[in-house]
């Protein structure tokens, strides 16, 4: 029967298990500091606004400024099309050495590019021909981001009411635990917020320090707007195969410029940064804390975003804790202590 009800009850609930799922995860990653609040007068409505609204910043901020940034590069890549377009581009030096296609691309480009004006007449055939296709996706692209926004708005809220009442959800959530998973919940219980927390700290962490020394990399390397492409790297690098692919992409656009020196400098770095983050910093702050070995930290990272998103990144790690436990010898801990909601500073791991 409790089986059978919660299948139901996910099913009534599918499109919001997202929110759901997040809000927990932002309230098991940030309950220590709510705590530190509480221990220091703060009330739970105080903690929780201040929580939330720091939450909110973090990810309101950086989209400011990426916004702010790429319109005063597109303001400069629209110069630059504007002058393309009035004087031609001649087709550049590597083009004619490439195997196999030279002929024809060059042909192309003195047809489109290299004559005045032909750069507007190939976006006005372009745009023509995917017009239909543009608008469609618009349509689509506004409306998903109106449900996001009130996915997003929804796992706030959740997350707002968590702080407030915390310690009677966790009681809820040993209740269950204990009646469905008598013998192994005492040990989900201890795994999950070590995992969720430990690989919080590790992606926050290697995104952080990967945006920097990029960023830092491409700006050495002479590639454009390197502020911007370093923050959009440490946006990916969240991702495992992100910054990778950041680097790599900025790699083929400084050789498209002719700088191959440069691109294939860029690109050898890139790859021995990544691979002393991903063979050392990674998997050392995401397993650290539940003694997971590299293996299992990177097939669960890969192995979760893979199957459920962003969210299968903590999911991930989680269950390759949970299968180490149990290879380990999975034996039974002691129960959790039950807390009571009377308490305004009642911790909740």
């Amino acid at each position: 029967m409790p089986i059978a009800f919660a299948i139901a009850l996910a099913f009534l609930l599918q499109h919001f298990l997202g929110s759901l799922a997040w809000a927990a995860l932002l309230a098991v990653i940030t309950w220590p500091l709510h705590e530190k609040l509480l221990q220091r007068g703060w009330s739970r409505i105080a903690s929780a606004s201040a929580l939330v609204a720091l939450l909110v910043l973090t990810l309101v901020g950086p989209s400011i400024f990426l916004i702010n940034t790429l319109s005063n590069e597109l303001e400069t890549v629209e110069r630059l099309l504007g002058q393309i377009n009035q004087t031609g581009v001649a087709p550049p030096e590597w083009l004619s050495r490439l195997p196999v296609v030279a002929e024809p691309a060059l042909k192309w480009w003195h047809n489109n590019l290299a004559q005045p004006g032909g750069l507007a007449t190939l976006i006005q055939t372009t745009a023509g021909e995917f017009l239909p296709f543009l608008t469609g996706t618009a349509r689509m692209l506004g409306t998903t981001i109106l449900t996001n926004a009130l996915y997003l708005f929804l796992a706030i809220l959740t997350l707002f009411i968590l702080y407030l009442h915390g310690p009677a959800v966790a009681i809820y959530a040993d209740h269950a635990g204990e009646r469905l998973l008598p013998k192994h919940y005492p040990a989900l219980r201890r795994l999950l917020p070590l995992s969720v927390r430990g690989t919080a700290l590790g992606l926050c962490s290697v995104a952080l320090l990967e945006g920097l020394v990029l960023g830092l990399a491409y700006a050495v390397a002479g590639a454009p707007a390197p502020v911007l492409l370093g923050v959009i790297t440490g946006y990916l690098a969240l991702i495992p195969g992100g910054a990778p692919l950041a680097f790599t992409s900025v790699s083929v656009l400084l050789l498209g410029q002719g700088h191959a020196g440069p691109a294939l400098g860029l690109f050898c770095w890139g790859a021995f940064e990544l691979f002393l983050v991903d063979k050392f910093v990674r998997p050392k702050l995401i397993g650290q804390r539940v003694n997971l070995p590299f293996l299992a930290v990177l097939f669960g990272l890969l192995g979760g975003v893979s199957t459920m998103g962003v969210l299968g990144l903590f999911i991930g790690p989680f269950m390759m804790a949970v299968l180490f436990w149990w290879l380990r010898g999975g034996e039974a801990e002691p129960a959790p202590v039950i807390v009571t909601a009377a308490s305004d500073h009642t911790p909740v791991p």
